[in-house]
């Protein structure tokens, strides 16, 4: 419910403005309640109503009628409409949705994480992967079918490279016996030789043509590597509570790119440019999109063609976002633009959310594999300093080992999440483990404390009256409970996580005010209009942490 929705009904028969068409969009929420709760601004009307504002607002002021309203002032045209805290109470607190809507019958594809096979899940990742699981969340909290893809790298030159190590330093039998952690090391170890051995790369793109060619012992090693290279990159998002419907890679569209060039070539988009093939984008400002390199391989462009069309013929999908960096912000443009001249109608329907860099403090967090952060690294650094932190401060819980996970995976997730997403940001492990920051610990400490109060008050007497919620702590949190719908839809419309991560501080904030001014349990007694309220905080931050894919532990 938008409050807005309180005076729009109360006031929309008044005669004076019953022709306005638009009144429900003119009442604004006033930044400084003193001025009352929602202002209608009558310099608006002045033109359509021809009347001075003054005496328009004297009318709307003369004829407010309801128990809805406080009190109702004109000052200076503008109409200050407060309202009553105990009805507004009543109205919302009761209503405010938390639970998955009903299924709309439109279908969403995420398509984010896109790890790549040949290297470790990196710190690189993590923004796309956690991004678009909180999309994925939204969406279905607000009612689509989602689903989930991992587009992952599981083709090219690296993996000839991989061969090429394992040939020339190591076992075939030991790749699924050693697992991920060797074929990397071997990896690592050809990169370094490579520089001095020229031969190293020769025979890397041939082991890379060879599994092109499904030549057998290249694609038996080949299938080995991907098997323990998923088998990690699963785990690592188990982890982090992170799912897909689909792991279906590069490799998978290599015999689906020819019919796309093609019915290219067919429709006369097709040009000649350098020996390689293009479509000349610059009628659309948008340079060329090249189709087939000059020796005749194909580009991430044709594939990406592909992968939609099989997406809609799969899924009929209402809408497909692919979240990536905005370093691609011209490739995505580009074949998008290239779909939509092929007559794909649903090319309207693809949407690529961009995010900024995210980085460590140089030197806090080594790679034992080059130069990024591992997550893998990431995670055990930050599980064991939530745990060190909660055994330090005596922190009541039943399971250590599942708290500190709790804490320590939501702060990463966290210092993604928390700023808006095409903003470069450093995460810093200690601030993002503050009890008392601007930190999903201090969300999740807010929900815990919450639970507590909730589960002391079982079987207490009752005290209380309706006065109680009359003061400005508690309508504060009223109509900040009543946002919370609407920040989930904005957080949909923009694709943007960092609504709810505000709404959620901002929630915790509020209530943390209130719990310290206002007595909830005197005396072995609950005010029952205050715990209604502590329950209805308790559920909204438990469904906001829910959807950043954060647990909410009951105990903290």
């Amino acid at each position: 419910m938008d409050l807005r929705s309180i005076v729009f009904d109360s006031i929309k028969n008044i005669e004076i403005l019953k022709d306005v068409d638009n009144l429900f969009d003119l009442l604004k929420f006033n930044a400084d309640v003193s001025n009352g709760d929602i202002a209608l601004p009558c310099f608006a009307l002045a033109k359509t109503l021809r009347q001075n504002p003054m005496v328009i607002a004297d009318n709307v002021v003369a004829n407010c009628t309801g128990d809805v309203f406080e009190k109702v002032e004109n000052v200076n045209g503008y109409v200050n409409f407060f309202l009553n805290k105990k009805v507004v109470f009543n109205l919302v607190v009761d209503n405010i949705e938390t639970k998955e809507k009903e299924k709309n019958g439109k279908t969403v594809f995420v398509d984010f994480s896109s790890l790549n096979l040949a290297k470790y899940m990196h710190i690189g990742h993590l923004s796309t992967t956690v991004i678009g699981s909180v999309i994925s969340n939204i969406y279905e909290f607000l009612g689509y079918t989602v689903k989930r893809l991992n587009y992952v790298g599981d083709y090219g030159t690296p993996f000839g490279k991989m061969i090429t190590a394992i040939k020339r330093w190591g076992n075939e039998d030991d790749i699924e016996k050693l697992g991920v952690d060797y074929v990397q090391g071997l990896y690592v170890k050809f990169n370094v030789e490579c520089e001095n051995d020229e031969s190293l790369i020769t025979d890397a793109r041939n082991w890379s043509l060879k599994i092109e060619n499904n030549e057998s012992e290249a694609k038996r090693i080949y299938d080995k590597i991907i098997s323990v290279s998923i088998t990690e990159a699963k785990r690592l998002c188990d982890i982090l509570q992170i799912y897909f419907d689909s792991w279906r890679g590069e490799a998978y569209y290599n015999d689906k790119m020819q019919p796309v060039i093609d019915e290219l070539k067919e429709k006369g988009l097709l040009k000649t440019s350098e020996g390689a093939q293009i479509v000349d984008l610059e009628e659309h400002k948008l340079g060329a999109c090249m189709i087939v390199k000059s020796d005749g391989g194909s580009l991430y462009a044709t594939r990406d063609l592909a992968t939609a069309i099989d997406r809609y013929d799969t899924y009929k999908f209402d809408l497909g976002i692919y979240v990536t960096s905005v370093q691609q912000n011209l490739h995505f443009a580009r074949w998008f633009k290239v779909l939509e001249l092929m007559g794909k109608d649903y090319a309207k329907n693809l949407k690529h959310v961009s995010y900024g860099t995210y980085s460590l403090p140089t030197g806090k967090i080594g790679s034992r594999f080059g130069k990024q952060a591992l997550v893998k690294d990431m995670l055990d650094l930050s599980i064991n300093k939530a745990r060190e932190i909660i055994t330090t401060r005596g922190t009541k819980t039943e399971d250590v080992e599942k708290l500190s996970k709790d804490i320590g995976i939501g702060a990463i997730k966290f210092g993604v999440l928390k700023t808006e997403r095409l903003k470069d940001c450093v995460f810093d492990l200690e601030a993002s483990l503050n009890f008392d920051g601007e930190t999903s610990p201090y969300i999740q400490y807010t929900y815990a404390r919450c639970n507590s109060i909730v589960n002391k008050c079982k079987g207490m007497d009752v005290f209380g009256k309706e006065d109680d919620i009359d003061n400005i702590d508690t309508f504060e949190i009223v109509k900040h409970l009543n946002s919370f719908e609407k920040t989930i839809i904005d957080s949909a419309t923009d694709y943007e996580p960092c609504y709810i991560s505000r709404y959620l501080l901002n929630l915790c904030s509020l209530f943390n005010k209130f719990y310290n001014n206002y007595r909830i349990i005197d005396e072995n007694r609950v005010n029952n209009y205050r715990l209604r309220l502590v329950e209805k905080v308790k559920e909204v931050l438990k469904t906001g942490l829910n959807l950043l894919g954060i647990n909410a532990p009951e105990m903290m």
